[in-house]
């Protein structure tokens, strides 16, 4: 059975600074195969930390969304580990241009001779992990991000990561099965380049998964209790809707229902 493990939560830079919540990435299996998702600071720690530990080496494919440092610090050591501590050339990285490329990449070049496989993220292609179908989805976030659609046995999972709100996003991810948003702030602010509550219930509201996770909390969702405001929400909506919290994990049967 697949399973979604949340490493970590944080999502905003005095969250994180302060590790008010973990702010390492988010573990994936999916029909067998383990992916992960941005990992973030402190990422390779909590694999080892929580229980039962997570191995990198296991990894068959590591997920960039963007090369925000809380999204990113720890890539490099990840694709060591993931390489089996550098002694085996394995697994795949998905990651935006920016990320790789130009003034100021993220992926040491250095790193780049681990992974068996590196592909550069865009619009329109499918991307194939040990059985996984992998969409990028274009999302406006300052740098280039893309949110990820991840197609398998096990259904159809969206990670709607950071971004500004767009009319067209809720249609990007038609379909999902399970469908995690981050939501950094409570009310909207029109300059952050961030998911409100208010936005991610709209979308939600329009895409209708069988589950929803709303993670990544700033300061404002922290004090307002995110699990109360899930709960409030899916009394709202009449799905079921939940709030992340470090560790957490969500077993496949939860969204095939």
């Amino acid at each position: 059975m697949g399973y979604l493990k949340f490493l970590g939560t944080a999502g905003a830079r005095f969250v994180v600074a302060r590790q008010l919540r973990y702010s390492a990435g988010t573990w994936i299996e999916l029909a067998g195969t383990q992916l992960l998702l941005d990992p973030g600071p402190g990422t390779l720690l909590r694999c080892r930390k929580v229980r039962p530990a997570l191995d990198p080496g296991k990894l068959a494919g590591i997920l960039l969304s963007h090369k925000h440092l809380d999204h990113s610090t720890d890539v490099n050591i990840m694709l060591e580990a993931m390489a089996v501590a550098g002694t085996k050339r394995r697994g795949v990285l998905l990651a935006p241009q920016d990320a790789l490329e130009g003034d100021d990449p993220v992926v040491l070049k250095y790193a780049r001779r681990y992974p068996a496989r590196i592909e550069t993220l865009t619009e329109g292609k499918v991307y194939e992990i040990d059985g996984i179908e992998v969409r990028a989805v274009p999302h406006r976030h300052g740098v280039e991000t893309y949110g990820l659609l991840l197609d398998s046995a096990e259904g159809r999972v969206g990670f709607v990561v950071d971004t500004k709100f767009t009319p067209e996003l809720p249609d990007r991810y038609t379909g999902c099965d399970l469908l995690v948003l981050n939501v950094v702030r409570r009310e909207w602010s029109p300059d952050i380049d961030h998911l409100s509550l208010p936005e991610a219930v709209e979308i939600i509201r329009a895409v209708r998964p069988k589950l929803a996770v709303l993670t990544h909390f700033g300061m404002t969702m922290l004090r307002g209790k995110p699990w109360e405001l899930a709960a409030q929400i899916s009394d709202k909506l009449g799905l079921e809707v939940v709030a992340a919290s470090d560790g957490l994990t969500l077993e496949s049967s939860r969204w095939l229902r």
